[in-house]
């Protein structure tokens, strides 16, 4: 049980590593034209969880490609709503489908896609 924990644990580490570099990186684009600006987001979060989760299938690998997707994906809605709820209080436009769905949705793909590429022994 407790090596559960603690890969499910390792999973979140991950994802919460790939969160923290999009947003950072995020921050330093926001003032492009918006199409440039959706364009890098949805590329960043490719190649970031590529790259991540790459790493976590080929030499870590704990879970299917699926169970860690959905690892990945609960650990971005906790965050998410940790982070939306007690520390942000600025307006919520950018919470929208084009900002925040379609990356979840590349996000969570990659990362499976990723588990399906590097996972095969």
């Amino acid at each position: 049980m407790m090596q559960v924990i603690i890969s499910g644990f390792t999973v979140f580490i991950f994802s919460f590593s790939g969160w923290v570099a999009a947003l950072s990186v995020l921050a330093l684009a926001k003032d492009w034209p918006r199409f440039l600006f959706v364009a890098f987001h949805y590329a960043l979060n490719v190649i970031l969880f590529g790259v991540l989760f790459g790493v976590y299938f080929k030499y870590v690998h704990h879970f299917s490609p699926f169970v860690a997707m959905a690892i990945a994906m609960a650990s971005l809605f906790i965050v998410e709503f940790v982070f939306w709820r007690f520390f942000y209080h600025g307006p919520l436009w950018f919470l929208n489908f084009v900002d925040w769905m379609v990356p979840a949705f590349i996000v969570a793909s990659t990362v499976y896609f990723a588990g399906i590429f590097f996972g095969q022994k």
